[in-house]
Parts: structure tokens; sequence; C-alpha cells
């Protein structure tokens, strides 16, 4: 039985590190979206200096059309890769406190044969001590 919970917690443990890459490949996802979203912002910033620079060059009302799009595209996926990552951390929660409870299990399993070894122990050396006892006594 000690070797089937140790296998389930090294399994455990190899689906912990599995999904750990899992989140850390959407974050990375997540930062690169929001780098784009902060890189469109300041390219739009620098469009609208530039319209309000040189009034009547290129059509700046097309410009913030196309530029709310990418946007709000943008913004959406940002949404969507939190709402994947917030789920993934709720899986890794579970995951924690499953391994948590297999070390706990194993512990107290470890606790429990110590104790029952530390009782044939005494109850050996108990009997140890009555025969003693009683083949110095019958002289």
């Amino acid at each position: 039985m000690k070797s089937a919970l140790k296998t389930l917690t090294r399994i455990q443990k190899f689906q912990i590190d599995e999904q750990c890459k899992i989140l850390s490949e959407l974050q990375e996802k997540q930062d690169i979206l929001q780098a784009q979203l902060e890189q469109l912002n300041r390219d739009f910033e620098q469009e609208k200096e530039f319209a309000r620079n040189n009034a009547g060059v290129g059509d700046f009302g097309a410009y913030v059309k196309r530029y709310m799009q990418q946007r709000e595209n943008l913004e959406m996926q940002v949404a969507v890769l939190e709402k994947k990552i917030e789920h993934e951390r709720d899986v890794m929660a579970d995951m924690f406190k499953e391994q948590k409870t297999y070390e706990i299990v194993d512990d107290q399993r470890t606790k429990r044969a110590a104790k029952e070894e530390e009782q044939k122990m005494q109850k050996v050396l108990d009997e140890i001590g009555t025969n003693s006892f009683l083949k110095n006594h019958k002289k």
C-alpha cells in the first residue's frame, strides 16, 4: 500500500509540473498580448499627435476606427486568456490539495507504523524483563 501511495504522490507531482508549464505558457501569451495592446496605444497616441499637427493629411477617422477594432480584439483575447489562467490556477490548487492529502496520509501511516513497532518492541522488552524477574526470584 505504501508503494502505491508513493506512486500516486510521484504522479501528482509530475502532473503539477505539467500544469505549471501550461500556466506559464498562458501567462507568456497574456504578456505578449498586453505588450501588443500597449504598443497599439502608443502608436495611436503618436498618430493622434501627428494628425493634430498635420490637419488635413490622411484620414484620421478611418485610423481611429481600425484602432478601436484592433484594441477591442486584443482586449477580448486578453480577457479570454485571463479566464483560462484563472481556470488553470483553480485546477492547480486542486492538484496541490490532492497532493497534500497524499502527504498527510503517508505521514500518518509512517507515524502509525513507527508507533506499532515501538509497541512491539516494548512488549518484547516487557517480556524479557518479566522473564528475568521470574528467573531471578525463583531461586
